[in-house]
């Protein structure tokens, strides 16, 4: 039974697309003559931040901008003075993101009904989860329990510290019966690292990053790719279940709480040809189904077909893919026919 769930913030809970961290950081780092791109901001959103500001400044790049417009400063003097820079620029923008994300109320009904227990990490900083907590708390949204890197010794996400942190203080003991949901990479290495269940959050998420306005307008092909792209980013970095919006947990919650808990079969690992044994973790998945014909899964077929023919260094314009269902024989004899000239054969 999941005894607790642990959210984070932007993109999870509030500020849809989560847009704060990017605009102060931007303005942060303009501030000392440097560009950055949203995508290299992205791609390590949800450390503390502190440890977010370090990790850009490993590039070169950044490195060199640095140097090139403060001359006679260290690398060290840069971090410590960006850093500082991003808490008065995150301070000008962090309210105004605030806004809580559909679902976040009726999920926290919903856990108070099954008696489930709420907690939140975060990578802001104490300060920032401070301005947060009262806008929040006056949407109706009011978790008793929330950590930072500031109550872990300075250790933040993708460390497990924080998330044990607070089901200790929530007094839980199994971190297999906690959800950890976010909408980051770094979401999910906490939670696996702390042995707990990783949810991914897609919409209104890190990995998509635009705004509701923005995203709803998408055309419907481009709306259902960047999904499929952001589900696929979340499962390689270890997520155990990837949801569309937090209206979907409650859903998964009842599907987690009445699924038999998996025991270890005493028959000898499979290693023939054919069928092999597979993880809990893949057993879990395969309980649930999909539809081929759900614009999800025609999206995920879609970007299959594609990244094929870019193995294969096939142009479009004059190949295509077809996906066959069939058995590892069946995948061979498929190959062989398609790739093999008829007339001369393989042999």
């Amino acid at each position: 039974m999941i005894q607790a769930i642990v959210l984070d913030w932007a993109g999870t809970t509030v500020d849809y697309g989560s847009l704060a961290p990017i605009i102060a950081f931007q303005k942060a780092f303009s501030h000392f003559g440097i560009t950055i791109t949203t995508d290299e901001i992205r791609q390590d959103l949800g450390l503390d931040k502190r440890t977010h500001v370090e990790k850009m400044f490993a590039d070169p790049a950044i490195q060199a901008q640095w140097q090139a417009n403060n001359p006679g400063e260290s690398l060290a003097a840069g971090i410590d003075q960006v850093y500082a820079r991003f808490q008065v620029k995150i301070d000008d923008v962090l309210v105004e993101y605030a806004a809580l994300k559909p679902g976040v109320k009726d999920l926290a009904n919903f856990m108070q009904a099954q008696h489930i227990k709420l907690a939140t990490t975060t990578g802001y900083t104490q300060a920032m989860l401070d301005r947060i907590l009262p806008v929040a708390a006056a949407q109706g949204y009011a978790p008793k329990v929330n950590l930072t890197a500031e109550q872990t010794n300075g250790i933040g996400r993708p460390a497990p510290d924080m998330l044990l942190a607070a089901l200790a203080q929530l007094q839980v003991t199994d971190p297999r019966a906690v959800l950890k949901v976010g909408d980051t990479i770094t979401d999910i290495l906490e939670g696996k690292a702390a042995h707990a269940i990783s949810v991914g959050v897609v919409i209104g998420g890190n990995l998509i990053g635009l705004p509701e306005i923005a995203f709803d307008a998408l055309p419907t092909g481009e709306k259902d790719r960047r999904v499929s792209h952001a589900r696929q980013a979340l499962y390689a970095a270890g997520a155990d279940y990837v949801i569309d919006t937090l209206a979907d947990l409650p859903a998964l919650i009842t599907a987690l709480n009445t699924l038999v808990p998996y025991q270890a079969q005493p028959a000898p690992l499979l290693l023939t040809p054919g069928p092999l044994t597979t993880s809990p973790a893949v057993k879990r998945t395969m309980l649930i189904d999909h539809g081929t014909w759900d614009d999800e899964y025609k999206a995920l077929t879609e970007t299959v077909r594609q990244e094929l023919l870019s193995v294969a260094q096939a142009p479009a314009a004059d190949y295509t893919t077809i996906l066959m269902q069939g058995s590892g024989t069946f995948a061979v004899e498929a190959a062989l026919g398609t790739a093999v000239p008829h007339k001369t054969g393989c042999c």
